[in-house]
């Protein structure tokens, strides 16, 4: 039975392997080419003036047909999953037609600022698959959030007082998310993990979730990005630094419960 049950569990941990190396071979194919749209197309030379000009007007047609390509990979993941199928490949297809579409978006938008925030997205989103894979959900979900708040941070500082909309917007939208998080995880606690759908159970978060760090986070998050609409652009790079010593605390702590 010993034997048995260690080989299901190396099973199991090739599986999480395996899937871990293709999220990670996406993020590299998706970094490489981001890397090339920011060489000739943002820090382009003089003898590069006529690429950087076919790129640019090849730009809105590649976010337009990535965009596209997103969706039909969002609806055969979701095709695949309610037929209780593998969705990696068409999770990971999802993700990096995602990827380029935002990265080209980015570029046309916002020029080098987009392309290094996408840049750093990519990896992030990486580790993030890592964190899925390997940790409890709750700390997932908790990741998840600080890379919104993240995210957030860096932008309401890059943007220096300007892209109003779109920063206020995005601090709106997170705000958002943060509430129905709160409402969720308080539904899920009081259900014990479980979330319902039609006459069926799904189980959500397992047993002996952490619900009051997943609270906690959630206002660390909140209070993030609340200080920096208060004391401004120059105080949202400390509070980066601090949120990515909370997640790092956390990440010690659910490391520590695994063993």
């Amino acid at each position: 039975m010993d034997k048995q049950k260690q080989a299901a569990r190396n099973q199991k941990e090739d599986v999480v392997l395996n899937r871990t190396l293709i999220w990670f071979g996406g993020a590299v194919v998706v970094e490489l080419l981001l890397l090339l749209l920011n060489r000739y197309y943002i820090n382009y030379n003089v003898s590069g003036i006529t690429l950087m000009s076919n790129i640019h007007k090849a730009l809105p047609v590649m976010i337009a047909a990535l965009a596209v390509l997103t969706v039909v990979c969002a609806l055969w993941l979701y095709t695949g999953l309610k037929k209780k199928r593998s969705g990696l490949i068409p999770g990971l297809l999802t993700g990096v037609f995602g990827a380029l579409a935002l990265g080209c978006l980015a570029a046309f938008r916002f020029k080098g600022a987009g392309i290094q925030l996408m840049c750093t997205l990519v990896p992030a989103v990486a580790v993030l698959a890592l964190v899925y894979y390997l940790y409890q959900r709750e700390f997932f979900a908790i990741t998840v959030l600080s890379a919104l708040g993240l995210v957030g941070l860096w932008v309401f500082r890059k943007a220096g007082g300007g892209h109003a909309v779109v920063v206020y917007g995005y601090f709106a939208v997170v705000a958002v998310i943060l509430v129905a998080a709160v409402l969720l995880a308080r539904r899920l606690q009081q259900a014990e993990g479980m979330l319902k759908r039609g006459e069926k159970r799904i189980r959500v978060l397992g047993h002996g979730a952490n619900y009051a760090l997943f609270y906690v986070s959630c206002a660390v998050v909140a209070a993030a990005l609340a200080a920096a609409l208060i004391l401004g652009a120059a105080a949202a790079y400390y509070l980066m630094f601090a949120l990515v010593a909370w997640i790092f605390v956390l990440a010690v702590y659910f490391t520590v419960t695994l063993m």
